[in-house]
């Protein structure tokens, strides 16, 4: 069914939709570059231009992006009313008050467009660095109107690896595997299965120290970042409860973090980054990344094309397994 949602044409079905449920008269509907968990499309409409993402609830990796969209879809518009506003998504409800719409098959969220460029892989400069910076301490400091989870909560870190024991049983018993999918992890089956073992020393160690929880991201990089009049910020699905660390350790390699770090403590002066943590969200991200990929391609039965680009990035991932970059403690 995945290789149906990646090949058929589904402008006719969102052009329904955003009539039926969002009383829109869209004359246009084109797909966007989209990532990995959710195609994109732009509606053009008398009303003005929408972003539409939807997801195939056929598709196993969905689930992690959409079980908790209540909790992450309330706190972002809370925020767009407060201290980012501009600088996240403006979600537009249906008709009937919902946040989203789905079916038998498909989950929907509908954003106003934004007019923009995606940073993608290029470096940020020391103003957007500025400006991310700022934009992170006002998230980390953000106090919604609304309860924070109690423990134990998937929305609050507990350091929790569930993907670590399918891993670490794939790589020490890889028999049936497809040749290409074996070809790759006989390369690095040694390095990945230390880096596992690295990494569940961490969270053991982690799992019982007293740490500071604030509102996090968890996915800041610049294919979720989009420089239109300002900044803005996209893709919340990850939001949780985490150590600040959760969205640092993927910044602070960048060529202006000086400039980042300083705005983020223009909201946060007290604020202190520690080097366990940063280790530890940079490791679970290579090895939950390299898992990701293996899933897609033995379980989600992609089309050619995905399934080739699947095999593509899992071979990059494993190439630079020990390419994570500097950790400062700052």
């Amino acid at each position: 069914m995945l290789e149906q949602l990646r090949t058929e044409n589904l402008e006719e079905y969102l052009t329904n939709l955003l009539a039926k449920d969002y009383a829109l008269s869209a004359s246009a509907v084109r797909e966007q570059k989209g990532g990995w968990s959710a195609r994109a499309y732009r509606a053009d409409a008398a009303e003005g231009s929408f972003f539409v993402k939807i997801y195939d609830k056929e598709e196993k990796s969905s689930a992690q992006w959409t079980r908790h969209l209540d909790f992450s879809l309330r706190f972002v518009r809370q925020m767009e009313e407060g201290p980012l506003p501009g600088q996240v998504p403006s979600l537009v409800p249906a008709v009937n008050g919902g946040l989203w719409r789905e079916d038998e098959r498909y989950l929907c969220l509908l954003y106003r467009y934004i007019e923009g460029e995606t940073l993608g892989e290029r470096p940020l400069t020391r103003e957007q660095s500025a400006g991310l910076g700022a934009i992170i301490g006002r998230l980390h400091r953000f106090v919604p109107a609304m309860p924070r989870p109690a423990r134990p909560s998937p929305l609050r870190e507990n350091f929790q690896l569930p993907f670590a024991g399918q891993l670490i049983s794939l790589l020490e018993q890889p028999h049936g595997l497809p040749p290409d999918l074996a070809a790759i992890l006989n390369g690095c089956r040694g390095r990945l299965l230390a880096l596992c073992d690295h990494l569940s020393r961490l969270a053991r160690k982690l799992r019982h120290a007293p740490c500071l929880m604030v509102p996090c991201h968890t996915d800041i990089h610049g294919w979720n970042l989009i420089q239109g009049g300002q900044l803005v910020l996209l893709d919340w699905e990850g939001l949780r409860y985490a150590p600040p660390e959760a969205d640092f350790f993927a910044l602070t390699a960048l060529p202006h973090f000086d400039a980042l770090w300083a705005a983020y403590r223009e909201e946060r002066p007290e604020a202190a980054l520690n080097r366990e943590r940063l280790e530890f969200y940079s490791v679970r991200r290579k090895c939950e990344d390299i898992w990701e990929f293996i899933a897609r391609i033995l379980y989600d039965n992609p089309d050619p094309a995905l399934r080739a680009e699947s095999l593509r990035m899992l071979q990059k991932e494993c190439e630079t397994l020990e390419e994570r970059g500097p950790l400062y403690a700052v």
